[in-house]
């Protein structure tokens, strides 16, 4: 008995091993259905709208399409319903182990800390299903993308800040922020042109021994920390 468990663990592992390519050898021994992995990050554009194909596997080539129904775990998704679309059903193709599931998602309540979205195959005869697939959704910016980040002193109550773009608009802004607070870690998707960046101290000592950094494009735009009220960086951006 021990024996038989053994084999059929080891003959799952290869064929979740092997999914990674377009197309796996079948086997006849048992038919076998799964996502392409357990974990699929997706990215959604800034106020805009991304598809995105996820594969799904079979372990037997068939000479006639499949249909495999998909449903949304409702109870471990974190994502708005309204934001995403997911098909109730993927085809597996004649002769073919590969599908392609289509996800639509939305950018709508997914926050900079993203939303999940977890799927599972609705349980057939005859099949064996692999673990369901948690889609993790991040916001992506399709223009200049600055990151701001500021490691607090002792006084985080104390420190706020504002970018302004060229008409002296504030386009975003922050603080001061609760008593124990470590790290605030904020980006921006920024059009091209100017813009600036000022960082304020209530107390009027800087946030020193605390830092703050400004990066774009991996280069950082201004680091800093000790200064006084306050503390100015003028900067421009172009894609």
């Amino acid at each position: 008995m021990k024996k038989i468990k053994f084999l059929v663990l080891m003959t799952l592992s290869l064929f979740v091993f092997n999914s990674c390519g377009d197309e796996v050898d079948s086997t006849e021994d048992f038919n076998y259905v799964s996502f392409e992995s357990a974990a699929y990050t997706f990215g959604v554009d800034l106020n805009g709208t991304n598809t995105r194909d996820v594969k799904v596997y079979t372990s037997q080539v068939s000479g006639s399409a499949r249909t495999l129904n998909v449903t949304v775990d409702l109870a471990k998704s974190t994502a708005d319903p309204a934001s995403y679309t997911v098909p109730a059903s993927v085809t597996i193709p004649a002769n073919s182990n590969v599908g392609m599931l289509s996800i639509k998602i939305a950018d709508l309540n997914i926050g900079e800390a993203g939303k999940k979205l977890v799927l599972t195959f609705e349980p057939a005869e005859g099949l064996l299903y692999g673990a369901p697939i948690t889609v993790n959704i991040k916001q992506v910016c399709p223009l200049n993308e600055v990151i701001l980040t500021i490691n607090f002193d002792s006084y985080p109550d104390e420190t706020s800040w504002q970018l302004k773009n060229s008409s002296n608009v504030v386009v975003s802004s922050g603080g001061p922020y609760a008593a124990g607070s470590k790290q605030l870690v904020k980006a921006f998707c920024l059009a091209n042109g100017s813009y600036t960046f000022t960082i304020f101290d209530l107390y009027g000592d800087g946030i020193a021994p605390g830092t703050y950094q400004l990066v774009y494009n991996g280069a950082a735009i201004k680091a800093g920390g000790a200064f006084g009220v306050s503390e100015t960086t003028t900067f421009t951006v172009n894609k």
